[in-house]
């Protein structure tokens, strides 16, 4: 009988060991559910969508007997409901620990960064209250009582304001994009299990297009497939543009708060913007990023170098185009231990003003023309031949005729009158 199950839950890791990626996030993760960390802080942790946060949580609950209670926090967002599946979940010893082969309870909240907007009312509160609930002794006296089993939350994005409350009671744990030749290698163990013959590159080429989401190249190379046993590189062009890659903010944000140009180029690997427009980002958040004036101007002296070897690379020299991704990593992790959160220039000021000045140009292109088809002359003519006059005439009369016979609109003689200020 063929099998039609999802490879995504398949191929589902069934332990820690088996999860792909993130060795850092997976230790940290692991010391603080088998030690005593869970009864003062909970764990949240926070990356990109696809990159193994859920899949470690139930990897582990299936490793160490854990029966998982589970939340998608982005669903039940108010105090009341989440107050109502939680607050039960971790103040008593799960029971069933005694009547089967599991050996406790996890309380998991997915999506907390979901709990936004007019629909939510005090579910970050409630989430908080759950490691700071008090008790009562015999003396009348109170003490903070810790929740009786593991809590994890999940998060893509840790820093909405709303979550700052969350860090006085959780670990966070970052995760990363999974390096893409960990993916490959996962891609082609799948492939032999499935009986599934490979051309070269195939493989390479769902790994470069799912951008570091384990998640989404697994259900690609089964979609590619459709029960074919044979894999052509040509199969593989029906892939389409990721819109869950890395997004902007998200790029700017991982590539300055690095610790190393080694993980900085992690995200530069992954990034949806090409490297013109990298290198503008850059440069205009490099002043925000570095307030020593001696860090920024050894930050823009990387960024220079970069800047010549992007030359270099061209169009087809791409042989130094690692130079380039290595001088950028460096200028953005100059000083690693100054990062603090800032506010990112997410359009370049060099672009803005590019498209501000093209759309000056069409403006007086179509004045131009208009002047040339009443008067008969070249648009060249009308632009330094005539323009001058017609706009001194419109700034000294401004309900002057000229502006009606040209067939000007009131935005076109408007800009006439300002064309001093370009």
């Amino acid at each position: 009988m063929k099998d039609e199950s999802m490879w995504v839950e398949k191929y589902r890791p069934k332990r820690v060991a088996e999860v792909v990626g993130n060795e850092r996030a997976k230790a940290a993760f692991v010391d603080w559910l088998r030690g005593s960390h869970w009864r003062k802080r909970g764990a949240l942790l926070y990356g990109p969508p696809g990159v193994g946060k859920t899949t470690l949580v139930h990897a582990a609950a299936s490793e160490y007997k854990l029966q998982i209670i589970e939340m998608n926090a982005s669903d039940t967002r108010t105090e009341k409901s989440i107050d109502r599946i939680a607050s039960p979940a971790v103040s008593f010893m799960a029971l069933d620990r005694f009547s089967t082969n599991t050996e406790g309870s996890l309380l998991f909240l997915d999506e907390v960064d979901g709990i936004f907007g007019r629909e939510d009312r005090g579910g970050i509160g409630a989430i908080v209250k759950i490691f700071r609930k008090e008790s009562k002794k015999r003396e009348n006296r109170k003490e903070i009582q810790g929740p009786q089993i593991p809590v994890v939350l999940a998060a893509n994005d840790p820093d909405h304001r709303k979550l700052r409350p969350l860090r006085k009671v959780c670990q966070f744990i970052e995760f990363r994009v999974v390096d893409a030749n960990l993916i490959t290698a996962l891609l082609k163990n799948i492939c032999l299990k499935e009986q599934i013959s490979v051309e070269s590159g195939a493989l390479e080429r769902i790994t470069q297009n799912c951008r570091g989401d384990v998640r989404s190249a697994i259900a690609d190379l089964q979609a590619l497939c459709g029960g074919s046993r044979v894999l052509r590189l040509e199969d593989t062009g029906r892939l389409s543009a990721r819109n869950r890659t890395l997004l902007i903010n998200e790029t700017l944000k991982g590539i300055f708060s690095s610790k190393s140009p080694k993980e900085t180029k992690t995200f530069l690997d992954n990034t949806i913007l090409d490297y013109d427009e990298l290198s503008l980002r850059v440069n205009d958040n490099l002043p925000l990023r570095y307030k020593d004036p001696v860090e920024l101007s050894v930050a823009y002296d990387f960024l220079s170098k970069a800047d010549i070897f992007r030359g270099r690379v061209g169009t087809e020299n791409w042989k130094f185009l690692k130079y380039f991704y290595n001088l950028l990593a460096q200028a953005t992790t100059v000083n690693p231990q100054s990062f603090r959160p800032f506010e990112f220039i997410s359009f370049p000021t060099k672009v803005s003003t590019l498209f501000w000045t093209r759309g000056k140009r069409t403006t007086l292109d179509t004045i131009c023309a208009k002047i040339g088809k009443r008067c008969h002359v070249s648009k060249r003519t009308a632009k330094f031949d005539f323009i001058p006059f017609v706009r001194a005439i419109l700034k000294e009369q401004k309900s002057s005729p000229i502006g009606r016979w040209l067939q000007l609109d009131s935005s076109e003689v408007e800009f006439l009158r300002k064309m001093d200020q370009l």
